[in-house]
């Protein structure tokens, strides 16, 4: 665990040195933007974040110099996932906070920053899974998130629609879509380590 935790703090090292503008733009856009009540953009710009991570550096050929380093590829995984996770939660408690400071209902902003782990799990898995099968980081994910938006309004309620329930834009079912999430996490973990990339 210590040596885990040793190289998750090279590995976050290593992305700031190397991601630290994008990292402090999407960083003030989750300040501000996750208080808004626009489902879809809000969303859009996790998507967008989480393409510029860990799938970018698959994608375009940088997989090689992280691996080179004593790194597992779930090690990797993970790392990735954990700062993901963070660069998105951390600014956006933040911005939750100031804007519902003194709110009768603290559960709400809970409850919007537990929607976003979910959705940040589902899309963060569904890229891993795209590169590792070849597709790309943004194409087939953006096509899988404008079908998830698209099925998930098919009908009037979850009874009509059962998708709605598990789906991660939606997620009717706070409980369901968490463990749908977390299966796409697990697929995507295992096709990472099975199938790799390119070192």
């Amino acid at each position: 665990m210590v040596n885990f935790l040793n190289k998750l703090e090279v590995y976050f090292q290593k992305e700031f040195t190397e991601k630290s503008g994008r990292i402090f733009i999407f960083s003030l856009i989750f300040l501000f933007f996750i208080t808004f009540e626009k489902l879809f953009l809000t969303l859009f710009f996790i998507f967008l974040f989480l393409t510029n991570m860990i799938g970018h550096d698959l994608r375009n050929g940088k997989f090689s110099l992280i691996i080179s380093l004593p790194y597992s590829y779930r090690e990797v995984f993970f790392s990735s996932y954990i700062l993901s996770l963070l660069l998105i939660v951390i600014p956006s408690s933040i911005g939750l906070a100031f804007f519902n400071f003194g709110n009768l209902y603290p559960s709400i902003p809970l409850l919007k920053i537990l929607g976003v782990l979910i959705f940040a799990t589902a899309y963060f898995a569904i890229i891993i899974i795209s590169v590792t099968l070849g597709g790309d980081t943004f194409g087939i994910p953006f096509l899988i998130l404008i079908a998830d938006w698209i099925l998930g309004e098919i009908g009037s309620s979850s009874s009509v629609n059962p998708y709605k329930y598990i789906s991660p834009s939606y997620q009717g079912n706070v409980w369901a879509s968490l463990i749908f999430s977390v299966f796409l996490l697990l697929i995507s973990l295992y096709l990472f380590e099975k199938r790799g990339v390119q070192k």
